[in-house]
């Protein structure tokens, strides 16, 4: 049999529904992964095995179906009850909170197994924790959510969360070749996560399946499972992006990507260069206003009492842009902001889905800087549903994720074409 900890989790719950495998089987290979990768991967900041074995036992004991036992780990800025929240820095070690995050309570009470929390960035924002890159030690897993996808990379658990202000779950995952998706915005709640920008934050999945993420989107949205549907991909519209970026993406990306459009367009799939570079620029532009404003009222506690113990990237990062923005100005970039969102949301009355890198290459060496995410900054600002599939390889052997978009609330749908490109064009 495959080591449990190989299996997604629907291919997991459909093994325990035919009783060849326990609860406690999973969790347990999930742990004894762990203790197999751990030491050179560093996705983790604190485990909670003794309580998720004696879960997994209770839930085979009880054997209740719809109790799913699924193994799944959270990042480090969102809070589990009576577990360490540390928000990727040294001050808040002994942190505590009495209270689940909503997200990590209705997976819990779907009987879905916490395991531990994984390495976030400083307070979600770009200073690196330990984490490498499961495919090589000497690349950076991305960020800020690296613990998750590198957990999720390594299988050493079959879902993660992480969480995305620009790009915190796309970029990571891409990096680390495993799917990650950003649901629309304000789809799943975001109570007991540190606050970032509380008008682009969105709490996301990672995980190494499809159907793994519509899975667990059901399940955090207390909603009955939608299934993936088959989807005939010559009907729908596609629209390539490039973006302004284009220059800054390396020859690899490029490569991988112009192959991918010819191998679309010899399937006679409906494939057309879409120039929306001005709604990019300005979403560039709103992003780094916003953001920074926002971040530096969320973290006021941490600039007051702590400014002394942050790192620089984040002193000099979004702090930095917060410091340079009034709240007339924001007022006006909020405005602004609504006035952009209905031209996005105009793009996708004309195109069903739009394929653009999700990072401008693959990893980058050292384990000082995360990577740009000036791939994601358009999406996460204007809340449309994205994810990141791992469909190529690069010069040095590292995944290259391919990122999907589509309009605001079609999250199915980008799920149901996501699933068939996937199937289709997975080399």
């Amino acid at each position: 049999m495959t080591n449990p900890f190989e299996l997604t989790a629907t291919d997991a719950i459909k093994m325990i529904g035919n009783y060849k495998l326990s609860r406690y089987e999973w969790v347990q290979s999930c742990f004894e992964r762990i203790r197999e990768k751990e030491d050179l991967i560093k996705a983790w900041v604190y485990l909670d095995e003794d309580r998720a074995l004696e879960k997994a036992k209770q839930l085979d004991n009880e054997n209740d179906k719809s109790q799913l036992g699924i193994p799944f780990g959270i990042k480090d800025i969102i809070d589990a009850s009576n577990t360490p929240t540390g928000f990727g820095t040294n001050f808040y070690q002994n942190n505590v909170p009495m209270r689940d995050a909503s997200s990590v309570a209705v997976a819990k009470q779907s009987g879905c197994i916490f395991i531990g929390k994984t390495v976030s960035t400083e307070l979600g924002h770009r200073a690196p924790g330990l984490t490498t890159n499961p495919h090589n030690k000497d690349f950076t897993p991305g960020g800020s959510s690296s613990g998750s996808a590198a957990a999720v990379a390594s299988m050493m658990a079959p879902v993660c969360f992480g969480t995305q202000t620009t790009g915190s779950v796309i970029r990571p995952a891409a990096y680390c070749g495993v799917i990650g998706y950003k649901p629309s915005y304000g789809d799943f709640d975001k109570s007991g996560i540190l606050p970032n920008s509380p008008s682009i934050d969105t709490l996301g999945l990672m995980s190494r399946s499809v159907e793994d993420i519509a899975l667990f989107r059901s399940i955090l949205l207390e909603e009955e499972l939608v299934s993936i549907q088959n989807v005939d991909l010559s009907k729908i519209k596609i629209g390539f992006v490039r973006t302004p970026h284009w220059d800054k993406t390396d020859d690899s990306t490029k490569e991988a990507f112009e192959h991918f459009l010819n191998l679309l367009r010899s399937d006679k799939l409906n494939v057309i260069d879409l120039e929306i570079d001005n709604l990019i620029s300005k979403s560039d532009a709103l992003h780094l206003d916003i953001s920074g404003y926002e971040f530096k009222r969320s973290i006021s506690h941490e600039r007051f009492n702590h400014y002394d113990e942050l790192s620089d990237q984040l002193r000099n990062g979004r702090l930095n842009d917060g410091n340079q923005v009034t709240n007339k100005q924001y007022k006006i970039a909020m405005k602004e902001l609504f006035i952009l969102k209905n031209q996005v949301e105009t793009v996708f009355n004309e195109i069903d889905l739009i394929i653009t890198p999700s990072a401008p290459g693959e990893a980058l060496k050292g384990l000082d800087y995360t990577g740009s995410p000036i791939f994601n900054t358009t999406w996460s600002l204007n809340g449309n549903p994205c994810i990141t599939l791992p469909l190529f390889t690069g010069d040095q052997g590292l995944p290259i994720g391919c990122q999907l978009v589509t309009k605001f609330g079609n999250d199915d749908k980008l799920l149901d074409f996501s699933n068939e490109i996937y199937k289709a064009y997975l080399k």
